[in-house]
């Protein structure tokens, strides 16, 4: 179910920013803007999340996109090129179940002895429509080697 992979993520996306305890409301709501903005991009949805650094860190930064192949040439507005590349802990399961998903790769990392990378790097998920309306996701989460 877990497991470590080096991946590249190349993604065009609009930044934006807000209180985390509000991202559950804020993130689904960007995301929809802007894939109705930019209806012409082909590609799976992509959120980048900075990562909360601390209890006292309470706002913090949020991408919203589609992965792309390479960089386009023109953009929608507001958005901008992403080339990000690491190792992760990466988990993979139903969007209904995100809390749980989230808790069961942070337990496994620990298990296993990887430390996050968080400091600089992004914390990453990427979402898939499967049949049903039943949206897949792919978690993925800095750590170091």
């Amino acid at each position: 179910m877990c497991q470590v992979v080096n991946k590249e993520f190349k993604a065009i996306a609009e930044k934006h920013t807000g209180l985390y305890k509000e991202f559950a409301e804020l993130v689904p709501k960007a995301a929809q803007h802007f894939l109705q903005r930019a209806s012409n991009l082909a590609g799976t949805e992509v959120t980048v999340y900075e990562p909360k650094a601390s209890e006292s860190h309470t706002e913090g930064a949020f991408y919203v996109g589609v992965l792309v192949n390479d960089e386009s040439e023109t953009l929608p507005d507001g958005a901008e090129f992403l080339d990000i590349q690491h190792t992760y802990g990466m988990i993979k399961g139903k969007g209904t179940e995100m809390g749980s998903l989230y808790s069961t790769l942070d337990q496994w990392l620990d298990e296993q002895g990887y430390a996050r990378d968080t400091l600089e790097n992004f914390i990453i998920e990427t979402y898939h429509s499967v049949e049903n309306d039943v949206e897949e996701v792919e978690i993925y989460i800095p750590i170091k080697i």
